[in-house]
């Protein structure tokens, strides 16, 4: 039997493996590439579909994702390119994330709306979010 693995985001527990797909889907706000407006409504119908409220998806994507795969934005010739895209990558380096003491913050740790192109790609998918709720 496989071991629930859990953390601790703004003092709440959430299942790990129940937000796995929430970091997957937004770690695609964070690629090299232009999401178009229908990708966008696209990745909010399916965050959607994960349960999580509008809210804690915002949290996920505040806590968990852009510190981790939003460095590569900001810091893109100091820490490489863009890696190859590997979920389990993803993953391990988001929980190596939620692991560091309270002390010891990332070495990004910029608000998202100092990148490029996320707060505008945001607002899209939160509002997808809202209107599948709503419908």
């Amino acid at each position: 039997m496989a071991r629930r693995r859990s953390c601790r985001t703004l003092g709440v527990a959430m299942n790990t493996r129940s937000r796995e797909a929430v970091w997957v889907l937004l770690s695609g706000v964070f690629v090299d590439t232009k999401n178009t407006e229908k990708d966008l409504l696209a990745l909010g119908r399916a965050l959607q579909r994960t349960g999580f409220s509008v809210e804690e998806i915002e949290t996920i994507l505040r806590r968990e994702v852009a510190p981790v795969c939003g460095q590569w934005m900001v810091y893109p010739g100091a820490i490489g390119p863009w890696p190859m895209f590997d979920e389990q990558d993803l993953q391990k380096r988001i929980e190596e994330h939620l692991r560091k003491p309270w002390y010891k913050p990332p070495l990004f740790n910029a608000g998202l709306m100092l990148m490029p192109g996320v707060k505008r790609e945001w607002k899209i998918v939160r509002n997808a979010v809202r209107s599948q709720r709503d419908a």
